[in-house]
């Protein structure tokens, strides 16, 4: 039975090598479409890539721009938006997410939210989760640094400098861990959507003859609060909340 595992584990670090090799290759053959100009020749090996599982910031971001070249501009934008979910402090992302933003219909003016809140959410963006990780490691070594500093040390200004330290990268652990698993949760669940019909209506209830509340264009984004048959609550950038069919949107 040993030998059967270890074969079937053999076969399945090789089948994962062989995957990431391809999905390399594939990588720089739609670099290459794409800097030739044949964006949708390039787009269609950017998928092939997701299709292996292989997600990557990179590749959702050459697909977003591949599609922002084609004029899909609600593609594009749920492409930037998933690199942005695996690296939430990527600039380029962010400034091509901006200007896909400003090709859309909708202009919707998001509720201020509080300063802490912002606060809190811009911090959280400095880092990607896998480098909240990181850190979150280097602060634990630090952390026992400074408490063995303070535990041996002999001088009572390196125990004060042990002690304060410690503090500080106690600080700093704890942030790091509820950072990095803030951002893998936000990461592996699917709570927002982009609009995917040129025009839809949200209803008031999940049913096409309830009252319509409001019209969303494609390239929309959504908050996805809850699902009922085949149908999606939804809440915009505004506040608004109302129904719509989940097969218009596409959830990230």
């Amino acid at each position: 039975m040993k030998r059967y595992t270890l074969f079937i584990y053999l076969l399945a670090m090789m089948g994962c090598a062989f995957a990431q090799d391809m999905g390399e290759t594939w990588f720089e053959q739609a670099n290459v479409a794409y800097n030739s100009g044949n964006y949708d020749t390039a787009a269609v090996m950017y998928e092939k890539i997701l299709a292996t599982d292989l997600e990557s910031v990179p590749v959702y971001y050459n697909l977003g721009n591949a599609y922002y070249k084609m004029h899909n501009y609600p593609k594009a934008i749920y492409c930037y938006e998933k690199a942005l979910k695996l690296d939430p402090s990527n600039d380029d992302v962010q400034t091509n997410l901006a200007i896909a933003n400003r090709a859309i219909v909708d202009k919707i003016e998001p509720v201020p939210q509080p300063f802490y809140v912002r606060g809190w959410r811009n911090a959280r963006a400095w880092l990607s989760g896998d480098e909240w990780a990181w850190c979150s490691i280097a602060a634990f070594a630090l952390l026992l640094v400074a408490l063995f500093m303070f535990l041996r040390a002999r001088r009572i200004g390196w125990r004060k400098f042990g002690f304060f330290t410690g503090v500080l990268f106690a600080i700093v652990l704890a942030l790091s861990v509820v950072f990095a698993a803030q951002l893998t949760r936000s990461a592996s669940t699917q709570n927002q959507a982009i609009i995917m019909e040129p025009t839809v209506t949200v209803k008031s209830s999940p049913s096409e003859q309830s009252v319509d509340l409001f019209v969303l264009h494609e390239g929309s984004k959504v908050d996805i609060l809850e699902g009922s048959n085949g149908w999606n609550k939804v809440r915009i950038a505004n506040g608004s909340i109302g129904w719509l069919e989940a097969d218009k949107m596409c959830p990230f």
